[in-house]
């Protein structure tokens, strides 16, 4: 079984191949690695029960925390970009939808 500074280099790992992932906007290769790394935080946590926790590797953990936090900003923009796109597209077809029901009923001789 892995001690725990091994758990949190495969961590650290697992993270950094996160960011780039989502700056790719491969969000598939995101969740595959959220599926690992949610194992391996699992695995850190029992470990952690048992062992103590060094500064550096306590340090290591921290630096996971801020490139999460980078990934979650990634994912909260992309996830407004598809809102406002989704948003964008409703609001030209109601545009269009005006515009016919206007045109049929100009077309129709009631002015």
């Amino acid at each position: 079984m892995a001690n725990l500074t091994d758990l949190i280099t495969d961590l650290v790992a697992a993270t950094e191949q996160m960011k780039p992932a989502a700056q790719g906007d491969d969000w598939d290769m995101v969740e595959r690695l959220q599926k690992r790394r949610r194992v391996l935080i699992e695995s850190i946590v029992e470990r952690a029960e048992h062992e103590p926790l060094s500064e550096s590797d306590a340090e290591r953990l921290r630096t996971v925390r801020r490139q999460e936090a980078t990934v979650a900003a990634l994912a909260s923009a992309q996830r407004q970009a598809l809102s406002e796109a989704i948003a964008e597209l409703q609001g030209e077809s109601r545009i269009d939808k005006l515009s016919r029901m206007q045109r049929a009923y100009r077309d129709s001789g009631h002015s």
